[in-house]
């Protein structure tokens, strides 16, 4: 079977200069035979007419095609031959009865080329044509359009229009970093830069917590596999329970949030250096302590980073962020990762100046970089799997064995309000009085939980995190 596509570029492709026009066409191709090589097709075929590109498949693809960055509208067609006016209504009513049969219907038409007749004689002729099987005419609220663009001696009967994402294609505009989470910002930061041409890869630092690191990867292949056409992300994942360590415990507490963000700025600038022409952040003004204009602006300028910084939803609400998540599919699973457990969960610093950010940065250990560097992993999005992203699963637990001790490493007040059964404050043990027992860890994720267990296991200790911390605990409880 035939399926033919009249695709409506992105309203800029036309616009750009006859030099660069073609490579931007011919990218968006590309991207669009990586749609079809995906479902199987093996005969397909396009032809540039004007400003649109008219495919011919024999696959059903149109719903992709709409999610393929620069395609600003796609309809499934079919291409009608006529010789006068008379013979077009003819035609087309054929081919438009049932469709309005019963239902209140309005035309529409586009014209292109010399004809004796106007797009309106065509709407008015096609119109009464039609009305006699209909509900009648509705021009603001109609329950069927009927969509014809007029090209030369062929019209373009539209069975099936649907709007695009638009954008410019993925590979005309460089190559960025994103600091990705997985939470629900960056994902939306990804995407947006991606829409305006840019090949955008992962940069994800592992915190401690293996489930959120498995859904910040499963995120990354949403975004892949449903927009990200034409490209192969890589997924960079780089192990900061180390660094997050020595945050914890030289760095002073109103800084430590300022210090990490300045320190992934670091390690994305060395990362990107030389490959990358921007990196992406998610950062939003105001929305957590640490993303102040002054914070932001203290922590760029110590980190060294000097590639431009992307923050493309610096300016949106969290409603907006959460409205583009949910639309581009990230949403459900983003909303799963949280965020990284008390570096400073509270009394943190808004207006940090350069002097002192560099003064606690400085606290760091010389060889920290390099040795975080060190545990960089590369993985391509599209042929990984989770298997190969997670870290060391021996550390953590699903469950909690009878004759463990239960460990809270949340905050008092935390503990005060809810723990789990017989669960005992890390504030209050003696733990060289549990070296011969099973110590299950948990904070409110499991982030800080499994740093804590390894350290305790280099120290002798059988000891757990317990995955997904005091929220999947109380989920279990329910």
């Amino acid at each position: 079977m035939s399926y033919k596509y009249l695709i409506t570029v992105s309203g800029e492709l036309p616009l750009k200069s006859w030099r660069s026009r073609p490579r931007f066409y011919r990218t968006l191709i590309k991207n669009i035979s990586e749609v079809l090589r995906e479902y199987g097709s093996t005969n397909y075929s396009f032809k540039i007419i004007d400003a649109k590109i008219f495919l011919e498949s024999d696959v059903d693809v149109l719903e992709d095609l709409s999610k393929v960055f620069g395609v600003m509208k796609v309809g499934e067609v079919d291409l009608i031959n006529f010789s006068d006016l008379r013979d077009l209504v003819s035609k087309v009513g054929e081919h438009a009865t049932s469709l309005v049969t019963g239902k209140k219907f309005a035309v529409r038409v586009k014209r292109f080329g010399t004809h004796p007749f106007t797009s309106l004689d065509v709407a008015k002729e096609l119109g009464a044509f039609l009305k006699p099987y209909s509900a009648g005419v509705d021009l603001e609220n109609p329950e069927v359009e009927i969509n014809i663009e007029i090209r030369g001696p062929i019209a373009y009967f539209y069975k099936r229009l649907i709007t695009g994402v638009g954008g410019l294609p993925i590979g005309t505009e460089g190559r960025a970093l994103s600091l990705f989470s997985g939470g629900i910002d960056s994902p939306v930061a990804a995407w947006l830069t991606a829409k305006r041409g840019v090949k955008i890869d992962f940069l994800h630092f592992f915190m401690g917590s293996p489930s959120a690191t498995r859904l910040a990867f499963t995120v990354a292949k949403t975004l892949t596999y449903n927009w990200f056409y034409g490209h192969n992300p890589r997924f960079y994942l780089v192990d900061l329970t180390n660094a997050l360590d020595y945050i914890r415990t030289d760095v002073k507490w109103e800084f430590r949030q300022v210090v990490l963000k300045t320190l992934m700025y670091h390690l994305a600038s060395k990362i990107a250096a030389g490959s990358y022409d921007a990196v992406v952040t998610g950062e939003s003004i105001g929305q957590t302590s640490s993303q102040t204009l002054a914070n932001l602006s203290a922590a760029q300028a110590v980190s060294g980073l000097q590639l431009p910084v992307l923050r493309p939803i610096v300016g949106l609400d969290k409603e907006e962020i959460v409205s583009i998540s949910k639309k581009i599919g990230t949403y459900e699973t983003s909303v799963m990762v949280g965020e990284p457990c008390s570096i400073a969960p509270s009394r943190v610093r808004t207006k940090v100046t350069v002097e002192e950010l560099r003064s606690e940065f400085m606290k760091l250990p010389e060889d920290l970089v390099i040795k975080t560097l060190k545990t960089l992993r590369v993985l391509e999005v599209r042929t990984s799997s989770l298997d190969d992203v997670v870290p060391d699963k021996t550390v953590v637990i699903e469950y909690i064995p009878e004759d463990a001790v239960v460990i809270d490493l949340r905050d008092l007040d935390a503990y005060l309000e809810w723990h789990y059964p017989g669960a005992l404050h890390y504030e209050n043990i003696n733990l060289e009085g549990l070296r011969d027992k099973t110590l299950v860890l948990y904070c409110d994720r499991g982030n800080r939980s499994y740093i804590e267990a390894l350290r305790l296991r280099e120290k002798g200790f059988k000891a757990y995190s317990f995955i997904g911390g005091a929220e999947s605990l109380k989920r279990r409880l329910t």
